[in-house]
């Protein structure tokens, strides 16, 4: 056991010696959780979205109602996608959706219809997007003045509405004489205006619907749809969530940059020794041949440990806060034992410095950017977020961030260890295998 420690504390040493190496060890890691640390900026949303993605429920299916719905679908605010009521309610409950908009049956008959009872429009809007709530019931009044413009100037249909008022007139008995001559006079200036306007043969515009309450008529009745927010926390709303600190999700990033910079500076170490003789020399000497591998592997893993330690206390001193320190020391201890076996493995990529070097940096780069020490997964697309699964810096990273903010439980916990340590212990047997042939 001397031997080996004594091997582990020469490789240490030699290690950072090289100050440019141990800048890459230890300072190129701290550069980059800063700099990811601000450009999140903070735990909170990823910024607001250009468009108000609104899910439009059309219970009438009336010619008039879908004349609104594609007037909101136009409009240049809003990415509208229609549904059924059951799958509006739960995307605004998921998160999926801002707000929902649900037309009922018999909108087409009084929308746009100002001496009628205003027609009721349901609208259920996130919690967390109170802001856009206003602005969403003002672009609804908008889509109502739009249907009373066309249909002030829709003769055809307005004929009908006329006539059926008249009709609604006659049978509704509870209206006094005088309101009823009142209502009839109205009703004949307005045939009178459509007639006009039809031999006149005019083009009329109506502009956007002003206030609610606009010259005494209620274009339409707002009703709220108790939308109580449900986010699913494997989302990337979710996550966000979790966040204690900014510096939660860079700094387990970071110390990923420091790992592989340990895993390339030894694979490097092995490949110097054996073109420059060295590693003949430590077979003739009296230490066996087991005991050098394991020397080397050992400096490798108290190397990535120390990195980790060190990127861990640098984060809680700016603001950090793991939630359970156990199991952010088992993470470490599986993350050294799974890029101590990658190393074991980049160690026999070439026969010279040179080769191991290219190899090595080639393909830890590949693993950094589809695991997430680049981009966080969570803001990667789909296919790249199925593509991670191949990289062990995701599962380095994952078992990490289960510890300092994703509340991981022991069983959860679990896969992403597990998977380190089966990658670790097979690239330790595969790399101790084919230096001891070699």
């Amino acid at each position: 056991m001397n031997q080996v420690l004594v091997m582990a504390i020469k490789d240490l040493r030699l290690l950072f010696r090289d100050k440019l190496g141990a800048f890459f060890i230890i300072g190129f890691p701290i550069l980059m959780g800063l700099f990811f640390g601000m450009v999140m900026g903070g735990p909170s949303s990823a910024g607001a979205q250009s468009k108000i993605k609104i899910a439009m429920v059309d219970l009438d299916q009336s010619e008039v109602s879908g004349e609104f719905v594609r007037f909101m679908a136009a409009h240049e605010s809003i990415a509208l996608a229609e549904s059924d009521y059951d799958a509006a309610r739960e995307s605004v409950r998921k998160g999926q959706r801002m707000a929902m908009v649900v037309l009922e049956k018999g909108f087409g008959e009084t929308a746009g219809v100002f001496w009628n009872q205003p027609p009721t429009i349901q609208v259920g809007v996130d919690p967390s997007r109170a802001a856009e709530a206003a602005m969403l019931q003002g672009m609804v009044m908008e889509g109502i003045g739009q249907l009373a413009g066309q249909r002030m100037t829709d003769m055809s249909s307005m004929s009908d509405t006329l006539a059926s008022a008249r009709d609604d007139l006659a049978a509704d008995e509870t209206i006094s004489p005088g309101n009823r001559l009142l209502f009839n006079t109205f009703l004949g200036s307005l045939e009178n205006m459509q007639k006009s306007i039809d031999a006149l043969q005019t083009d009329s515009s109506v502009s956007s619907a002003g206030p609610v309450n606009a010259g005494g008529f209620e274009f339409a009745k707002i009703e709220s749809i108790d939308v109580s927010r449900k986010i699913d926390p494997k989302s990337q709303a979710g996550q966000m969530r979790q966040l204690k600190s900014k510096w939660d999700i860079s700094f387990p990033q970071a110390m990923m940059w420091g790992v592989l910079a340990c895993v390339a500076g030894f694979a490097i170490s092995i490949a110097r020794e054996r073109t420059q003789g060295t590693m003949m020399r430590l077979q003739i000497a009296p230490i066996t041949r087991s005991q050098i591998l394991m020397g080397k592997a050992l400096a490798c893993f108290l190397s990535v440990i120390l990195v980790v330690a060190f990127m861990i206390g640098l984060g809680m001193f700016l603001g950090m806060r793991p939630g359970n320190y156990w199991m952010l020391a088992i993470a470490a201890l599986c993350v050294a034992t799974c890029f101590t076996g990658i190393m074991m493995i980049m160690s026999n990529l070439g026969k010279t410095e040179q080769s191991v070097n290219g190899a090595g940096w080639a393909i830890s780069m590949v693993m950094a950017m589809i695991g997430g020490a680049m981009i966080p997964v969570m803001f990667m697309p789909q296919f790249m977020q199925k593509l991670s699964y191949l990289s062990p810096i995701k599962w380095a990273i994952l078992a990490v961030e289960g510890a300092v903010w994703r509340e991981f439980s022991v069983a959860e916990m679990m896969l992403p260890c597990g998977i380190l340590l089966v990658t670790g212990l097979v690239g330790m047997a595969v790399g101790t295998a084919i230096l001891t042939r070699e």
